[in-house]
């Protein structure tokens, strides 16, 4: 199971920049990152940011992340935060040669505008939200990869922890052949656990899984 990166290395202050991709590229744990796309409201940019900024200006350009991880043996996950944004991406993806070892995803509402139909340059994939929309998505999309998972409310992580460990991860990724990444892990238990389930990756926020906000603790909950 590969290991990637949130945000290059973890949500917060340094997110989705070069130092973070570097921090990632340098860690023999880590075998990919993911970083957020979206376009500022002033401008056709495309930038790494987890939410549009007001103005291009100041923020870190899509070709500038690539150029850097260009030069690095990570794989990419790539999340759309805008509609439409898809194809210029995957175009930027090719232009850097980083296409193959990348896959473009989304939440459903984004993913609708993903070019689904055309030939596929790079894997594309669908975050599910809840496991009963899967045969749904599948069935619409035939996304190259499934992406699932919880978010910070502690109620969603024992929830999906509870429903996969009834109906297993591995069958699932087997039942429709796809790989199958999950995430955002915070705790060595769950990635523990994500690992005994022969998954693809998990993506992880690396200093809460490694105790480097609590000043090297292993134990954060």
């Amino acid at each position: 199971m590969l290991l990637i990166a949130h945000r290059g290395w973890a949500a917060g202050g340094e997110e989705n920049t070069l130092a973070a991709f570097a921090r990632a590229a340098g860690d023999a744990g880590i075998s990919g990152v993911e970083l957020d796309v979206c376009r500022p409201a002033d401008s056709g940019t495309l930038v790494v940011a987890h939410d549009p900024p007001p103005h291009a200006q100041g923020t870190l350009s899509l070709d500038a992340a690539l150029s850097f991880l260009s030069g690095t043996q990570l794989e990419l996950l790539v999340e759309i935060k805008q509609e439409g944004l898809a194809a210029a991406v995957i175009d930027k993806l090719v232009a850097h040669k980083v296409a193959a070892r990348s896959i473009v995803f989304a939440f459903a509402e984004v993913a609708r505008s993903f070019p689904w139909q055309l030939a596929r340059a790079a894997r594309l994939g669908v975050i599910v939200t809840y496991p009963w929309q899967i045969d749904r998505t599948m069935r619409a999309h035939a996304p190259d990869v499934l992406l699932l998972g919880w978010d910070d409310r502690a109620w969603t992580r024992l929830a999906f922890r509870a429903w996969w460990s009834i109906f297993s991860l591995e069958r699932l990724g087997r039942r429709y052949n796809v790989p199958v990444v999950a995430g955002i892990v915070q705790r060595g238990d769950d990635l523990a656990w994500l690992s005994r389930q022969n998954l693809y990756a998990a993506v992880a926020d690396i200093d809460l899984l490694r105790g480097e906000r609590l000043g090297g603790s292993k134990d954060r909950p």
